[in-house]
């Protein structure tokens, strides 16, 4: 049996919290943003079969990230076995970071994570209990962050194998679900087990260390007078060091401080809950000292004003022309 849940028949103003409640039931708590607040839909289909869950997952294009601080020993004890869509996806967990598309993620819930989906999210997550997967695959927690991908020959077999059990799993008899079930352990065991045999060991720990960086900045994106030095401190590193890594993995750390700057503070300024608040206590509380250059940098990103932004929002339509360009996004390069 297969059921829906929706954010469809949810009031607008309650579907993130509806939303927010619902996946939290099954993985814990996490943050969720750069989805559009005022269009904001989702929807799961989750199976049972035998001792595996199965969700297909469908929503507007996101960012998700489990935090340490998030986790408590109450949560859920699964493994999360992630079949990705035809979109970018992202992600960075245990020390490793991978983007692509249309791969197999092992996702170890009791660890912290972070994905971004670029374009509209649309994958299967299938929940293994943690003693079932560790039972074929002892070295489960090694595995967590691994993608599979084609070019291993594995992968066409299990993501086949795991897609029609997502597709026509609920209509098995027990027994069946039972021994397809079994078979679908097996087989991400022999998947996930060649991918380690495949895995180069790792040579710099740039990606740990650049999501400590993400996370430190999240954490303290209130702050006007953040910068690398403090940024590198936290982490462990020098600042050239840090830049070095940044540039590896082709991003700068300040201008996507900056840019989360400024989705913060659009997201406040479309939400009802903060309408009280002056713009410039929005820019303030986003780490912006000056609110003309809070509004000037809001207009360069966004194509819109911070006060259009905010006379938008009970219309339920932010417009299109607020979406940042290119050229915007390289403003920032030029300006910090």
């Amino acid at each position: 049996m297969t059921n829906r849940l929706t954010t469809e028949c949810v009031p607008e103003r309650q579907r993130l919290d509806y939303w927010q409640t619902t996946c939290s039931q099954m993985v814990g708590t996490f943050e969720l943003r750069d989805y559009e607040p005022n269009d904001f839909h989702a929807a799961i289909d989750l199976s049972h079969i035998s001792s595996l869950k199965i969700g297909k997952f469908l929503s507007v294009s996101q960012t998700l990230e489990r935090k340490k601080s998030h986790i408590k020993s109450s949560d859920s004890d699964d493994y999360i076995v992630l079949l990705e869509s035809d979109s970018t996806f992202n992600i960075e967990h245990c020390g490793r970071q991978r983007s692509g598309k249309g791969g197999i993620v092992l996702l170890d819930i009791t660890q912290p994570y972070y994905t971004h989906h670029v374009g509209k999210l649309n994958v299967i997550d299938i929940f293994i209990p943690r003693k079932k997967l560790e039972a074929v695959l002892g070295v489960a927690p090694q595995a967590a962050g691994l993608r599979i991908d084609d070019t291993q020959a594995s992968f066409h077999v299990l993501s086949a194998f795991l897609r029609s059990l997502a597709e026509h799993g609920s209509e098995l008899e027990p027994e069946s679900a039972h021994r397809m079930a079994s078979i679908a352990v097996d087989l991400i065991a022999a998947g996930f087990s060649e991918r380690l045999g495949l895995e180069p060991a790792p040579q710099s720990g740039g990606a740990t260390t650049l999501y400590r960086a993400r996370s430190y900045i999240d954490e303290k994106l209130g702050e006007p007078g953040l910068g690398m030095k403090q940024i590198a401190n936290a982490t462990n590193v020098s600042v050239r060091r840090l830049h070095q890594i940044a540039l590896e993995e082709g991003i700068s750390l300040i201008d996507w401080m900056w840019e989360r700057r400024l989705s913060r503070a659009r997201a406040m300024l479309a939400d009802p809950a903060h309408r009280s608040l002056t713009i410039g206590a929005i820019a303030y509380t986003c780490g912006f000292v000056d609110q003309a250059h809070f509004s000037r940098r809001f207009k360069e990103h966004f194509g819109q004003t911070p006060t259009e932004c905010r006379s938008a929002a009970p219309t339920g339509q932010i417009p299109e022309h607020a979406v940042p360009s290119a050229d915007a996004r390289s403003s920032f390069s030029r300006s910090t």
